[in-house]
């Protein structure tokens, strides 16, 4: 039986049907819009580095075997395109695609922007309907910058264009200050539910992320967004806007194993973690221990 997670993981074009297809996306430029550090166009890779590396396939918390999982891998998309909306379509057709394709797809990410169109294009596979979603973030990003796709407008364009239901979107781990006023009483607007960092240390993250997971997926498909960022800066100096305080890995990986049991759950994206500032592949080996956790709930809601 395989014993290492690399072992799982094959290419799409090995694998026609999977229970989870891992695509990348190499973008940064969103972030580099909203004045953050540019470098996230490189986390994929290092992200698929840390995957294959240490993690074994089988969990002793949750006594949970991912051996039987087929995991495919479809490579980074290309996004070279000098027309960042361009980029953008790009995504949301090719995410579109996948999610035909597989029942699920998580996203090595990559500039937050990107959720703006990996959303888009799991609107598209679902129908047509408004999906659901819960963001793990420090930040709301639901700016309101007509015109402009950045790393802080993607949940504030999904909910103004209606590719996202507000009173099934959450935002989870929003630090006290570190979000305007109008922003979120445009959340409040939209009867999006927040939930601030303060909550999730004082409670505890299953109480709050079961709980927006289940309103979620009331909507049918759904999505989970995990910005790195959200971690404290102690646990994840490398991502694109960092601070002092933040999730720790076991509230973190508590989210994503949640988010895998859930098989609403359709989309599931690591974003913002940016490998040009690690500190010997630390943030990286979170990032993968996130979507390890991902891959774990999974593997216990199919078993």
């Amino acid at each position: 039986m395989p014993t290492f997670l690399r072992e799982l993981i094959r290419p799409a074009a090995e694998l026609p049907e999977a229970d989870v297809c891992l695509v990348g996306l190499p973008l940064d430029f969103g972030t580099v819009l909203e004045g953050g550090r540019a470098g996230a166009a490189g986390a994929p890779a290092a992200m698929r580095r840390e995957l294959r590396r240490y993690h074994k396939t089988y969990n002793l918390e949750h006594n949970v075997r991912l051996d039987s999982l087929r995991i495919a891998d479809a490579g980074d998309l290309s996004l070279g395109h000098p027309d960042h909306a361009a980029n953008h379509a790009h995504i949301r057709e090719q995410l579109g695609g996948l999610l035909r394709r597989y029942p699920r797809v998580v996203v090595l990410g990559g500039s937050h922007d990107g959720t703006y169109s990996t959303v888009r294009g799991l609107f598209d596979a679902a129908g047509g309907q408004p999906v659901g979603g819960l963001n793990l973030d420090a930040h709301a990003d639901v700016k309101d910058r007509p015109g402009l796709i950045s790393s802080g407008t993607p949940f504030g364009k999904l909910l103004r264009e209606e590719f996202l239901s507000g009173p099934h979107f959450t935002e989870i781990g929003l630090h006290s200050n570190l979000n305007t006023f109008e922003d979120i009483e445009f959340l409040h607007q939209q009867q999006a539910t927040i939930v601030p960092l303060a909550h999730v240390q004082a409670e505890g993250m299953p109480l709050y992320a079961s709980r927006a997971l289940a309103r979620a997926a009331s909507a049918g498909a759904a999505f989970v967004s995990f910005d790195v960022d959200g971690c404290a800066e102690a646990f994840a100096p490398a991502v694109s806007a960092p601070s002092a305080d933040g999730f720790t890995p076991r509230q973190a990986t508590e989210a994503a194993f949640l988010a895998g049991r859930k098989a609403e759950v359709r989309l599931f994206e690591v974003v913002e973690f940016n490998p040009v500032f690690d500190r010997d592949n630390q943030t990286a080996r979170l990032a993968a221990t996130i979507i390890t956790a991902y891959l774990t709930g999974v593997a216990a809601g199919l078993a």
